[in-house]
């Protein structure tokens, strides 16, 4: 695709200083900068860099008024690159079609331009919503229900009575409504309890690969409109996520457990069973959080077990302490035993005397 830099800068609602005739012809981070490419810029160091650059012109904010190339400025530059990278390469969506080796239940609803791939699986009962797009080796279960323009990647399996929202995706080889993972001690063996609930994927999911969202035990396990799931993520059952969650690889998120909304789990935080996570909590990187704990909206956990940031960085400070701190001991300790001679030296002198 070749767009004059006039046509970039009217699709972003940016405002452009430099040359409106200049022709673009790429997207290029700031680290791989190709001969007549945009590059988004954001800080001093990076817009330097693009300024010594091959690039034709820059991507920046509006602070940013002078340079000795070309300029596009915009409100958020990040956002406009991202429209851009859907301008210049947008996803190629396959033809409407069913695949002849498709295994379909006869009462499938499906619905107008979808896609079936080869080798899919369609148990009774499931709706299919319009604009699907089903890949290769697909497994859907019986009264599984999926919204409109949703995307399954191939050997994605979804469990029976899922509930899958509009504009929804879930990459390869993850799993919706399996099991989940409980059972209790009965005479020196392991008694499953049996998980009769389902899952529900609210609008605009989109979950990772290898991550498995675990069915309730009765009920459902909810993830909220919007939340973004990573690859190799654990959400058991009986969970219920809010709006637009943020989910890290490697995260676990045990039994019943409830976050609010805009809550941020980063990598390979684990959270234990019946915990209450209020709106805009962030966990940092390998937080662990106790059992029934309540996290208070607004604030940021690290360590394991989970602290609010101020308290953990004082004792992860005072840790750091602690060599130090030892060797201060030992010091004063070899003081005292010193001092402690010299005063039965003393006492004995005294006595002698």
């Amino acid at each position: 695709m070749n767009l004059t830099l006039d046509d970039i800068a009217h699709h972003v609602q940016g405002t452009l200083i430099g040359s409106s005739t200049m022709t673009i012809s790429t997207l290029c981070a700031i680290d791989a900068i190709k001969p007549g490419s945009l590059v988004f810029a954001e800080g001093r160091d990076n817009l330097i860099c693009a300024e010594q650059s091959s690039a034709a012109a820059i991507l920046v904010s509006h602070t940013v008024t002078q340079s000795t190339k070309p300029l596009i400025q915009v409100t958020h530059p990040l956002q406009a690159f991202i429209q851009l990278l859907n301008l210049f390469y947008p996803e190629k969506r396959p033809t409407p079609d069913i695949h002849p080796t498709a295994i379909i239940a006869d009462d499938v609803s499906i619905g107008a331009r979808v896609t079936i791939g080869a080798y899919v699986s369609i148990g009774s009962g499931s709706v299919i919503g319009d604009d699907c797009i089903l890949h290769p080796h697909v497994c859907i279960g019986q009264h599984v229900v999926l919204g409109e323009h949703s995307t399954l990647f191939p050997h994605v399996t979804v469990y029976d009575k899922s509930q899958i929202g509009h504009h929804v995706r879930i990459h390869a080889n993850s799993v919706i409504g399996a099991d989940g993972f409980g059972y209790t001690a009965l005479e020196g063996k392991h008694l499953k309890i049996p998980h009769v609930g389902c899952v529900v994927l609210g609008n605009h999911v989109e979950i990772g690969a290898n991550s498995v969202i675990d069915r309730a035990t009765l009920g459902e396990t909810y993830i909220g409109e919007g939340t973004k799931i990573d690859n190799f993520v654990q959400v058991a059952h009986s969970v219920k996520l809010g709006k637009h969650n943020i989910l890290c690889a490697f995260t676990g998120i045990a039994g019943s457990s409830q976050s609010g909304d805009n809550v941020i789990f980063a990598a390979n935080v684990g959270v234990s069973d019946h915990v209450k996570i209020d709106d805009n909590v962030i966990l940092g990187a390998r937080a662990g959080v106790p059992p029934r704990k309540h996290l208070l909206q607004n604030n940021i956990y690290l360590g394991n077990p989970a602290r609010p940031k101020q308290k953990a960085l004082q004792q992860e400070l005072a840790v750091t302490r602690i060599p130090l701190m030892s060797k201060t001991l030992r010091a004063l300790g070899d003081k005292l035993k010193a001092l402690t001679t010299r005063v039965e030296q003393y006492e004995q002198e005294s006595k002698s005397s």
